[in-house]
């Protein structure tokens, strides 16, 4: 998901709001002069090469592609209690190569709504739908190649209340449903989640927060496995999950041209059965970025290590726990040609290794393109 800087309101917002000077009054009468609706938009269109479309550890595919992007958001700029915005944003790959795959398409929508009481409580209600067209590897011989189609959509509704009892520090409560939908009716469900996060920001240059969330996931017509990996009849398969993620985000200087952002987390995946789909994931992840007045160059990080409970690997009378590391890399640099125009570049690199081999591939993408914006 893109992150959008909406610089006539942020720059606006933050030199009034910031101001020690600056009573409620003086404040009161800037947010009236401001026009009551913001509005952005942007298109990306770019072409580049894909090494192995399928994530496959066997006779990866790569094709060259063209992708294109548009986004749009609507702000209803807070002047009272009440704010409300609408983002949507469509992407399209099609790859070029007479391949197993065509191309990848997603789309995400999501409204918010909110109201506040005073300066201490905020309630929000944001309501997000998606759709998902994907296509991977999931062979698990050398012998024959078995391909599949992933479409998937959902609608998510989360009401959030957050509480700022003082200039440093937040509390975020969220409850969460959703229902998720694939085109083969396989793996349909409702999941529930609830989370919370506490947040402390000592200084201008430091944002630290710490989050737990729990998630529930029912299938509608999924069943438990036993031990060896056979399916159980008449089983209804349910999953819980608990994760917790400490984050940091640092401004290294005084002018703010350089930041990064810390996250480490782990998450525990249990089945409500034999535990064969049980695992226990540890994740990282470094995003560091650099800005000037014409450039911006990001670059992002990950690793994490998959530990199964119960699968295993191989033969024997004792063979080993199925374990899986991924690791990823993503290189984007931004030059600005004007207001409106950004030439950009793009390198992404990912690994999966794994004592099963069928689970370990390599990804190489790269990409050059352009993107334009209008903002009012």
């Amino acid at each position: 998901m893109r992150r959008f800087s909406f610089a006539g309101w942020a720059l606006g917002l933050a030199s009034v709001g910031c101001c020690a000077d600056a009573t409620k009054a003086e404040l009161a009468a800037w947010l009236a002069r401001q026009p009551k609706w913001s509005v952005s938009v942007s298109a990306e269109s770019a072409a580049g090469y894909k090494d192995n479309l399928l994530l496959s550890a066997n006779g990866p595919e790569g094709s060259p592609f063209v992708r294109g992007a548009a986004d749009f958001l609507l702000l209803h700029v807070p002047q009272g209690p009440a704010d409300f915005s609408f983002f949507g944003q469509v992407e399209r790959t099609q790859f070029l190569a007479d391949r197993s795959v065509d191309g990848e398409t997603s789309v995400w929508v999501q409204t918010d709504g909110g109201y506040r009481w005073g300066d201490r409580f905020k309630v929000s209600l944001p309501v997000t739908g998606y759709f998902y067209d994907q296509v991977f590897d999931v062979s698990d011989t050398d012998v024959e190649r078995l391909v599949a189609e992933l479409r998937v959509q959902g609608l998510m509704v989360g009401p959030t209340l957050r509480w700022t009892p003082g200039p440093a520090w937040w509390l975020e409560a969220q409850a969460l449903g959703e229902r998720k939908r694939y085109d083969d009716g396989a793996n349909d469900g409702d999941i529930g989640e609830g989370r919370m996060q506490l947040g402390w920001q000592p200084g201008a240059r430091w944002r630290l927060s710490a989050a737990w969330q729990q998630r529930w996931r029912k299938f509608d017509r999924r069943a438990q496995y036993s031990a060896a990996g056979r399916e159980l009849a008449g089983t209804a398969l349910k999953i819980a999950e608990g994760e917790g993620e400490a984050r940091a985000e640092i401004t290294w200087d005084r002018a703010g041209r350089w930041k990064s952002t810390l996250r480490l987390a782990r998450l525990s995946y249990r089945d409500n059965g034999s535990g064969y789909f049980s695992y226990t994931d540890r994740k990282s992840a470094v995003e560091t970025e650099w800005r000037s007045d014409l450039w911006r160059v990001r670059l992002d990080a990950t690793a994490n290590r998959v530990e199964f409970d119960v699968q295993t690997v191989g033969f024997g009378i004792d063979p080993p726990a199925r374990i899986k590391e991924e690791y990823g890399a993503t290189l984007r640099a931004e030059r600005k040609l004007g207001p409106r125009w950004i030439l950009l570049a793009e390198y992404g690199w990912e690994r999966s290794r794994s004592n099963d081999r069928f689970a370990s591939y390599r990804v190489n993408e790269g990409l050059l393109g352009a993107r334009w914006s209008w903002e009012k």
